[in-house]
């Protein structure tokens, strides 16, 4: 990832830009289950105890977060993700709602409708965790912990 290197070695990016690329696009992240506008603001303020930074839309800084989501790429997360995006709309819709004689049908639809979008999600989710075991069982480790940037930084000093 040879954006994302530059972005780390970048004198004033460094690992806090790639913390943010990271937290954005990685689909293990804490923050992955936000809306996208909601998750850039939140991971920028976390990280930068600012809304908005300037380096967030810098161009290495996009080029990098975009080979990163490259490397993310699953169709199965990004279904995943997609249908939990829209189900919290949904939910945002349905909780405005206010209920009354002539919408409690309508009420009743939507929450039925938001129930079977869940269960199809939760079976996503499912294929989702089955694959990702599969992974670790036929590369015989798990690299949650391993750092690619720091193991060339290593390497480049020996």
């Amino acid at each position: 990832m040879p954006k994302l290197y530059e972005v780390y070695k970048h004198k004033r990016m460094g690992s806090d830009m790639v913390r943010w690329i990271v937290c954005i696009a990685d689909y293990k992240s804490p923050y992955r289950r936000l809306p996208e506008e909601e998750r850039v603001r939140t991971v920028t303020y976390n990280i930068f105890s600012k809304y908005k930074h300037s380096y967030c839309s810098d161009d290495l800084v996009l080029d990098a977060l975009n080979e990163y989501k490259k490397l993310q790429y699953d169709p199965l997360i990004d279904q995943y993700n997609a249908m939990s995006e829209q189900m919290y709309k949904v939910t945002q819709v349905y909780r405005n709602m206010v209920p009354t004689q002539k919408n409690l049908e309508d009420l009743n639809d939507i929450a039925i409708k938001m129930e079977k979008a869940a269960l199809a999600r939760d079976k996503i989710k499912a294929l989702i965790l089955k694959d990702q075991e599969s992974d670790a069982k036929i590369s015989g480790t798990s690299s949650e912990n391993f750092s690619v940037l720091e193991t060339k930084l290593r390497l480049e000093e020996n």
